[in-house]
């Protein structure tokens, strides 16, 4: 049996996505994986669930001093049912940048390290000694997320290296996407305190485009049609847009400045299966709450992890997977 122990430079890295990938793509490799949550920062209750959907194993409790070894021990009876236990494991700093147990865990749970380390503008040098610091040998690589398109060149070019000069491996850089950043349509309506009038049941779709009908002066295909994933937000009284747009696919259609659709909006939308919601904010005001859409959003969604599953498997190979496994 081997254990890998997933570690984030803080809370939001994206331990929990790379964990959840991993354990997709491991057992795409035949491998039997229990995916196990045994302690958490907060309750940890929706990674939990994740890990559960996802066919995982968890047992969450908060942290607190003496209880690691409860953790381990909740790992070593996942792990006992598998081949492979993949361990999400805690961050390196907490939420307000003091360093946690997660060294400890780690050595308890005799796991091969893979730590998951948003890119930004520190050095290689200092990345690489905050890491090798925290778990020394047992440090498999980094996973670098969300690396902005227009630093594609830096991390393949400075930050990889310089990693890989400091003595720390770099097992895949992972660019943003904006999947992993989308909402879904609960999230929205929370957001928006919005009124379902048809099919609140899809409220799980993602919503990756925001999509404003206004005055168009084409035809609407050419502005509905590019999108799928979208929410289109339209002022009540225009009915003409509103049933321009739901010839097209989207994710949901919001209605702002008015507490119920038109009769002929509502019926199209039911037989369209389209989560239709209204707002009594103007259209001027939801746009304005829409830029803080991202406090809501997580990676808990099936969707995402396959996503990041195809982020991280398109850069990483399989002997690399397979070293990180002997290591373990």
């Amino acid at each position: 049996m081997s254990v890998v122990y997933v570690a984030g430079a803080q809370p939001g890295a994206g331990a929990t996505a790379t964990a959840a990938a991993l354990a997709a793509l491991w057992r795409r490799a035949g491998r039997r994986v229990a995916l196990v949550k045994p302690t958490a920062l907060d309750d940890g209750a929706s990674d939990a669930r994740l890990f559960d959907d996802i066919g995982g194993t968890s047992h969450s409790t908060p942290v607190q001093l003496g209880e690691l070894d409860q953790a381990a021990k909740a790992v070593e009876a996942a792990a006992s049912l598998a081949e492979l236990a993949l361990v999400e494991g805690l961050p390196l700093l907490d939420g307000d940048g003091q360093a946690t147990q997660t060294s400890e865990l780690a050595r308890l749970t005799g796991g091969t390290v893979v730590g998951v380390e948003p890119y930004s503008a520190a050095s290689a040098a200092d990345i690489a000694s905050r890491w090798r610091d925290a778990f020394g040998d047992a440090l498999a690589g980094l996973v670098v997320n969300r690396l902005p398109r227009y630093a594609g060149h830096d991390g393949a070019t400075v930050l990889s290296p310089g990693l890989e000069a400091a003595g720390v491996a770099t097992l895949a850089l992972v660019p943003e996407d904006r999947r992993m950043l989308a909402p879904t349509v609960r999230q929205l309506a929370d957001h928006l305190d919005a009124t379902f009038f048809t099919w609140p049941s899809e409220d799980g779709r993602l919503v990756e485009h925001l999509l404003i009908g206004g005055l168009i002066t084409e035809w609407g295909g050419n502005y509905f049609g590019r999108f799928e994933r979208q929410a289109v937000i339209v002022r009540g009284g225009r009915t003409d847009i509103q049933m321009s747009a739901l010839n097209f696919p989207m994710s949901c259609l919001v209605l702002t400045g008015c507490t119920e659709p038109p009769q002929y909006v509502y019926q199209r939308a039911r037989a369209e299966k389209v989560p239709l919601m209204v707002v009594k904010r103007s259209t001027m005001e939801v746009a304005a709450a829409l830029e803080s859409i991202h406090e809501r959003v997580s990676v808990h969604h099936a969707a995402k992890v396959e996503r990041f599953a195809q982020l991280l498997g398109s850069r990483v190979d399989a002997e690399v997977l397979d070293r990180v496994v002997n290591l373990g």
